[in-house]
């Protein structure tokens, strides 16, 4: 009965977590570049039951009963790196990528890497992203002294028709990325130059499905209910084993 109460218990840790997962998802449809997480649930190695049998004189024999859960937990987690649609701004400065890459910016804390092509430049004339991170070219930062900036498909950039630096734009594989809060992804791995088609004026949306999403919801909500209400029943039948089962006569 107690490894009942363990098992629903842990169901709804794990269903707990997942709903985490599809709020961050929902709370950023609207986030430029931000790519759908996903969590997915998996049990605990199951149980094998044995029944012991032993009589005067002989050694206990254990018969197989069955395969007993212990639970579940988190299992694999990740994000789901595909494109979104593109969006048209107008702005010269805004930049999108078509096919699998990443801008890479200059933080604090090192290189990082993102979908978000929402540039700026900052007091100092250098193109920077939303949070003032430096937007990296293959020779550094980019310092944009002119009035007209023009980005090529292949991320040349000019200003007043003058070539000025190349964005850094780097391919990774799935298991090369990890999220690193603000919309950023952090490598180990330098990554390889990336044949990603910039589109200068465009914004790249987020590849979250509203639809799937609240579809996700639902399920896990449901299925959070019915540990809910296992859990509630078991500790019910435990509670009655221990006030009349075991009450004396």
């Amino acid at each position: 009965m107690i490894r009942g109460l363990y098992t629903s218990a842990t169901g709804m840790l794990a269903l707990m977590n997942k709903q985490d997962v599809i709020s961050n998802n929902l709370a950023n449809i609207n986030t430029t570049g931000f790519k759908r997480d996903y969590a997915s649930i998996t049990s605990f190695p199951d149980a094998l039951v044995y029944a012991s049998e032993k009589s005067v004189g002989t050694q206990a024999a254990q018969t197989p009963i069955g395969w007993l859960s212990t639970g579940v937990g988190i299992g694999q987690t990740g994000f789901i790196n595909t494109d979104a649609p593109l969006r048209h701004t107008g702005s010269m400065l805004d930049v999108a990528l078509s096919g699998n890459g990443l801008f890479a910016v200059g933080t604090q804390a090192g290189e990082r890497y993102t979908r978000n092509g929402s540039f700026g430049i900052d007091g100092l004339s250098r193109l920077v992203d939303q949070d003032g991170n430096l937007v990296l070219g293959e020779n550094g930062a980019i310092a944009i002294n002119g009035d007209e900036v023009f980005i090529d498909e292949t991320g040349n950039i000019y200003v007043d028709d003058t070539f000025i630096d190349k964005l850094k734009i780097r391919h990774f594989e799935a298991d090369e990325l990890e999220k690193a809060g603000s919309n950023l992804f952090i490598s180990q791995s330098e990554g390889k130059a990336s044949e990603a088609r910039v589109r200068q004026k465009y914004l790249e949306g987020s590849n979250v499905d509203v639809t799937i999403e609240m579809v996700d919801m639902i399920t896990t909500v449901r299925s959070f209910e019915a540990n809910q209400k296992i859990l509630k029943s078991q500790d019910e039948i435990l509670g009655r084993a221990v006030n009349d089962v075991g009450r004396l006569a």
